[in-house]
C-alpha cells in the first residue's frame, strides 16, 4: 500500500517514471551533500566577512568559489540529462539467488561519467556511457522468495564532478522476474510410466545403454557427457546421447512427498525436475489439479519450473 501510494506520489510530482523515460527536468532532483552543505556555509561565512570588512578581494574569492559550485552542480545534472532508458529485463532465477536486470539505454551523444544504479538498498553498480557506443547496465537484485519478484525503485544517482552535489532520479521498471524454488535434494515422489517412443517400430526411450550419436551441448547438461574428444580436436562442445530397448518416464506428484511443508515440497520437486533434466530423462508432473504429460527438453522443463514458482499465487 505505501508502495503503491510513493509510485503515485512520484508520477504525479515527477512526470512519468516508468520504463521506457527519458530524464528530464520533470524526474531529476538535485541536493547537496555534506560536503556541499558545509561549502555552502564556507561561502555564507566568506561573505559575511567580506561584506563586514568591505574586503574586494573577499568578494572575489567568494564569489569564484561561488561559480565553481555553481558550475560543478550543473555538471552533475547534466550527467543525468536526457538519459533514456528503452527498457529492463531478468532471467529467472532460484530462490536465494541475485537476479542480474539487464538495462538498455539509448545511445548518448556525450560521455556520462559517476553514474550508480543500485535496487533500494543494494550495492550500487558503477555505469558510464560513450557517445555512440550501446549502453547496457547490469543491476543485481535479491530473490528471497519464490515467484513474482518486483524489484523495487531503480535509483539512478551521480555526484561527479566535485561531489558538492547529487542528482538522482526514481524509476519504476515495471519489471517482474520469476523466481524458482530452491532445489533441496530429497526423496522421489511419484512412480513411473511407461514412455516409449516409436523409431522404426522398434520401441526406443532415452537411456543409458546404447550410444545414439551426439548432440550440440546446451547449458546445463552434464559434464560427465560430454564428448570431450571432439572438444580437444576443435569440434565444439556435443553431448553424448545414449538409448535403451525399454524406458520409463518419471510421474513427479507433489502428494506424494511426505512431511515438510509446501515450500519445501516445492523445492524437492524442483530439484528431480532438474535432475530429470540433466540426465535426458522424460518425466511429468502433477500439482494442485494441474497434470503435465510426460516429456523432456528445455521447454517442458521451464513450463514445469514456472508452475512451480507461481504456485499459489494466483
Amino acid at each position: 500500500m505505501i508502495a503503491a501510494i510513493a509510485r503515485t506520489f512520484y508520477r504525479f510530482v515527477g512526470g512519468n517514471t516508468t520504463v521506457p523515460v527519458a530524464l528530464g527536468l520533470r524526474n531529476i532532483y538535485i541536493l547537496p551533500t555534506g560536503y556541499g552543505v558545509l561549502y555552502l556555509t564556507v561561502l555564507g561565512a566568506m561573505l559575511i566577512g567580506s561584506v563586514n570588512y568591505n574586503n574586494n578581494l573577499g568578494f572575489l574569492l567568494t564569489f569564484l568559489l561561488g561559480s565553481l559550485g555553481l558550475t560543478a552542480m550543473m555538471h552533475t545534472y547534466s550527467m543525468l540529462y536526457g538519459l533514456r532508458l528503452l527498457r529492463a529485463t531478468a532471467m529467472p532465477v532460484f530462490a536465494g539467488e541475485g537476479v542480474e536486470v539487464d538495462l538498455r539505454v539509448a545511445e548518448v551523444a556525450r560521455t556520462r561519467t559517476g553514474l550508480s544504479w543500485y535496487f533500494n538498498a543494494a550495492d550500487p553498480i558503477r555505469g558510464d556511457f560513450k557517445p555512440n557506443q550501446p549502453a547496457r547496465v547490469l543491476v543485481r537484485a535479491w530473490a528471497g522468495h519464490r515467484g513474482l519478484l518486483n524489484p523495487g525503485w531503480l535509483r539512478i544517482a551521480c555526484d561527479y564532478p566535485l561531489g558538492l552535489f547529487q542528482a538522482w532520479a526514481r524509476i519504476d521498471t515495471g519489471l517482474q522476474c520469476l523466481v524458482y524454488p530452491r532445489p533441496i535434494s530429497g526423496p522421489v515422489p511419484g512412480a513411473t510410466t511407461a514412455s516409449v517412443q516409436r523409431e522404426g517400430g522398434i520401441g526406443r526411450t532415452a537411456g543409458v545403454e546404447d550410444f545414439v550419436g551426439l548432440t550440440a551441448y546446451q547449458p546445463g547438461d552434464s559434464p560427465g557427457r560430454i564428448h570431450w574428444q571432439a572438444y580437444s580436436r576443435g569440434q565444439g562442445l556435443h553431448t553424448k546421447t545414449f538409448a535403451g530397448e525399454a524406458g520409463a518416464a518419471l510421474m513427479l506428484d507433489i502428494d506424494d512427498i511426505q512431511g515438510g511443508d509446501t515450500e519445501r515440497k516445492l523445492s524437492i520437486l524442483c530439484f528431480h525436475i532438474l535432475q530429470a533434466y540433466h540426465q535426458r530423462r522424460s518425466f511429468g508432473m502433477r500439482l494442485a489439479g494441474q497434470t503435465f504429460p510426460a516429456a523432456n527438453g528445455r521447454v517442458h522443463r521451464d513450463r514445469c519450473l514456472r508452475a512451480l514458482a507461481l504456485y499459489g499465487n494466483g
